[in-house]
């Protein structure tokens, strides 16, 4: 597509910073992002508006003067009732967002407020507000947009010629620049008829007709206008969107010749981004089902860096793919080693969201373990992580340790697959036993009592238990994981077993109650 370039770097953000100084070299540099509040704002919303805070936030730290405008398109016409709002809701279909009633009472002044606030109530904590946010309906009430409706409509021909020529796009004899609000506030019941002596003149389904002034606010350019009349009339200079915008003749193409013939703009250096999708989906998330993760609920499972460098980690021209089970699971671990090694920009912008550090220097899946085995008690856990190799982290630490199991809590509530979940029974439960398996049991008590033993030498006491009794290591470990836990398997069992209070486990082995 022309005039869009991928960043060659593997640090996309500086490398992208660079090419738009280069093509940009004077003045403050906008960076703009879109979106219409029409359904739940999903994970998958982030990658327009954290990409657009990312690049202004590389910008700034090059030395440039840089902003991040984000646009509400809340003077788009409600379409479809999603799943979480009541279906007689479907009397407001066409009526512009900012107007629908809120579904849920009396919080919001309008179903689009409502939305929007659920995503400001994640980007806050998030670190990604925006430097401003503009609402699409205030600015055409506000006659931001006159000029360019004006334009469209004295050149209409040229409009159709562009979308038809450009764009690939066949139009019929009634297709209009504009669309037009009726006394209801519905935008799909007049249609244009006609532009004379600076009034738009309209025809409703019922064959009335009458003129409306620019000045009156209930006049709308069409979206293939309205996204370049925007580029010309805040002077955009950089813009993420998605890939389906990108395509050969597609609405950034079109937008681009529109902006030039039209309104005597610009393009915006153009950042086309790939879709976030759910874990083993194809389809990008859906902002009318009622199946996505907020942000607000991302936040519930992992501090602010994690999720930043979820986004930001990967160039734009990846599909990212969320799993918060155990995809987080690995997730974290792989921020933390990153962010022990080579410095990037990606890291620095995940880090620049946090006034504090939310991530200990101990394995995530150690400290779920440790936290499960701990029975969910902050003080133990420290024990824990001073017996099984992390003394330096339970010490130095701490608060950042504390901090994130809150996280930990959350994310075995919510989203932790049963294979990594596990309770210490503080009642041993019901345990049939061989012979041999009682054995063992025995002979692994006697070696813990006679010597403290770490995760490697608890791995060796049951296979030489094991042995001793004459049966197989893996009879050892099922009952060991049964007179615990209550379940035929666990987390590892050498490392297991050292954590727990030593002289509750001898007890627990000989099957005390």
């Amino acid at each position: 597509m022309g005039g869009m370039t991928e960043p060659v770097s593997r640090d996309w953000l500086d490398s992208l910073a660079e090419q738009v100084n280069q093509q940009f070299p004077d003045g403050e540099v906008t960076v703009s992002s879109g979106h219409s509040p029409s359904g739940v704002y999903h994970v998958g919303t982030l990658r327009e508006i954290m990409t657009a805070n990312a690049i202004t936030w590389a910008l700034k730290r090059a030395g440039r003067r840089a902003k991040h405008v984000d646009f509400v398109d809340d003077f788009d016409a409600f379409r479809k009732v999603p799943v979480d709002v009541p279906e007689e809701w479907k009397k407001h279909i066409g009526v512009p967002l900012r107007l629908v009633p809120d579904p849920w009472g009396d919080c919001h002044e309008s179903y689009g407020d409502h939305r929007l606030a659920s995503l400001n109530e994640g980007l806050v904590p998030l670190g990604v507000q925006p430097d401003e946010q503009i609402s699409g309906y205030d600015n055409y009430q506000q006659g931001v947009f006159v000029d360019q409706i004006v334009a469209s409509l004295d050149r209409l021909d040229e409009a159709r010629r562009i979308l038809t020529e450009v764009g690939g796009r066949q139009l019929d004899e009634h297709w209009a620049p504009v669309q037009i609000m009726d006394d209801n506030h519905n935008l799909r019941t007049r249609k244009f008829s006609g532009w004379e002596d600076g009034k738009v003149k309209w025809k409703d389904r019922e064959g009335q007709t009458g003129t409306v002034g620019l000045d009156e606010g209930k006049v709308k350019l069409d979206w293939r206008l309205d996204w370049p009349a925007r580029w010309a009339k805040f002077k955009v200079t950089v813009e993420p969107f998605g890939r389906d915008h990108a395509t050969k003749g597609g609405s950034y193409d079109t937008g681009a010749v529109l902006v030039d013939k039209l309104y005597d703009g610009k393009a915006p250096f153009p950042v086309p981004y790939e879709f976030i999708n759910s874990v083993g989906q194809t389809k990008k998330m859906s902002k009318s089902s009622g199946d996505v993760l907020t942000p607000k609920d991302a936040l519930d499972v992992m501090p602010p860096e994690i999720l930043r460098y979820f986004v930001i980690g990967s160039r734009p021209s990846r599909t990212l793919s969320f799993d918060p089970g155990l995809g987080l699971y690995t997730l974290v671990d792989e921020f933390s080693k990153v962010a022990n090694g080579e410095a990037t920009a990606a890291v620095a912008y995940a880090h620049a969201g946090s006034s504090a550090e939310m991530i200990a220097q101990v394995p995530f899946n150690h400290l779920v373990a440790v936290y499960q085995a701990a029975r969910q008690q902050p003080v133990e856990v420290k024990a824990i992580l001073e017996r099984t190799g992390y003394a330096e982290a339970a010490k130095e630490q701490w608060p950042v340790v504390e901090r994130e199991l809150a996280f930990v809590h959350n994310w075995l509530e919510k989203y932790a697959p049963d294979s990594v979940k596990f309770k210490v029974h503080d009642e041993l439960p019901d345990v049939k036993l061989s012979d041999e398996q009682r054995q063992a049991l025995t002979e692994l008590a006697q070696a813990i009592e006679a010597k403290k033993l770490d995760g490697q030498g608890m791995h060796d006491a049951v296979y030489a238990a094991a042995e001793a009794a004459g049966i197989k290591a893996s009879q050892v470990f099922q009952v060991i994981y049964r007179a615990l836990l209550n379940q035929d398997s666990g987390p590892k069992a050498g490392w297991f077993l050292a954590s727990l209070d030593q002289e509750w486990l001898v007890d627990r082995l000989r099957l005390s109650k």
